[in-house]
């Protein structure tokens, strides 16, 4: 990796940068307070099921099929037909991780989310098809899902698809456990080592979804569907999901 590819990637999986995803908690606050998680080993089943079962069946493949379609090109200042044609290719990828976001929690947040990233998109990498698409979000034509954001995103900087699905991966199960420590579930050292656990589970996931077929997404991890959905019910709540 080039020098420069290696810094976009640092930038764009850092958690200072604007995406809102520290607001998601993927179920966990819901499996905390029924007492399905109670501890490091149960945290670290969780960020394996995750992993294995939701992301690499739907959003990572989602992610690398827009990461093809990052540079998708633009015939100059009207736009011409090639960029017309990626953005329909992305927005049919983007109604396709909608069809199996079953929770409207995680539908909305996951919007949220990738709408925040197609704004910093379209403000940095002007000349890419992300200002275009981020135009078709805002208009209603997509709903502008996050694993299509990111993959337009981390494509647009010139990160490979691979560095960029395991930057996401990471940041998934990052995200799970950082959620983990503000409800008090474990501390920083748990966190560390638990992410350090979990690397061949995050490699295996973008293994998997390179290989996965984008058009026949099959996420399946029940009782993981039914924690997000409960989470909306919750009297008390720290996460928006």
């Amino acid at each position: 990796m080039e020098d420069t590819d290696l810094l976009a990637l640092l930038q764009l999986a850092d958690s200072s940068f604007p995406s809102g995803a520290y607001t998601l908690s993927h179920g966990l606050e819901t499996l905390v307070a029924d007492g399905w998680v109670r501890g490091a080993d149960d945290l670290g089943q969780l960020v394996r099921t995750s992993l294995a079962d939701r992301a690499a069946k739907a959003d990572l493949p989602i992610l690398l099929a827009a990461h093809a379609l990052a540079t998708g090109p633009v015939d100059g200042p009207d736009k011409g037909p090639g960029h017309d044609a990626a953005i329909e290719a992305i927005t049919r990828l983007d109604r396709r991780i909608d069809t199996v976001k079953l929770a409207p929690e995680e539908r909305d947040g996951s919007a949220r989310v990738g709408r925040r990233l197609l704004a910093e998109g379209a403000r940095l990498f002007p000349g890419s098809v992300i200002p275009g698409y981020a135009a078709a979000v805002r208009s209603g034509s997509a709903p502008g899902h996050a694993a299509v954001a990111q993959g337009l995103l981390f494509g647009a900087a010139g990160v490979g698809a691979r560095a960029a699905a395991l930057a996401v991966a990471s940041g998934l199960a990052s995200g799970i456990l950082t959620a983990a420590m503000r409800l008090g579930l474990i501390g920083h050292g748990d966190a560390q080592r638990l992410l350090l656990e979990a690397r061949p589970a995050i490699a295996a996931a973008v293994e998997r979804a390179a290989v996965a077929d984008p058009a026949d997404l099959r996420p399946s991890a029940p009782m993981l569907e039914i924690a997000v959905g409960r989470h909306a019910r919750a009297e008390v709540r720290v996460f928006a999901s």
